[in-house]
């Protein structure tokens, strides 16, 4: 008779434990990061930029890949994809990343 009692103990302390670790896992969840906001603006090129060191430049802190980037470039700016050409006092426009601002509530 004890031997059924005690795997039934056994079995529900394993039980427990395990859904404790289930729920607590739910619950620790890693909080949100505010969502990146896309902006616009435009660089004058200077000696020594190319597309790829601007795109270094813009995606650092981002999830966004270089090369990923040097197309949009490309694309944002009217430049032949097979190109990578760019000239010096020309303009480029640029997209830059930054995290949203919250809404404040407003003091009442």
């Amino acid at each position: 008779m004890k031997k059924p009692l005690f795997f039934l103990s056994l079995g529900a302390a394993v039980g427990c434990a395990f859904f404790s670790i289930f729920i607590i896992n739910v619950l620790a969840k890693e909080p949100a990061r505010p969502e990146a906001v896309s902006y616009y603006t435009y660089i004058q090129i200077q000696p020594g930029d190319t597309l790829w060191s601007i795109a270094e430049a813009y995606t650092e802190g981002t999830d966004i890949a270089v090369e990923d980037y040097v197309k949009q470039l490309k694309q944002m700016n009217h430049l032949a994809k097979d190109t990578d050409t760019i000239h010096v006092g020309n303009y480029l426009t640029v997209m830059y990343r930054h995290p949203e601002k919250p809404e404040q509530e407003e003091e009442e």
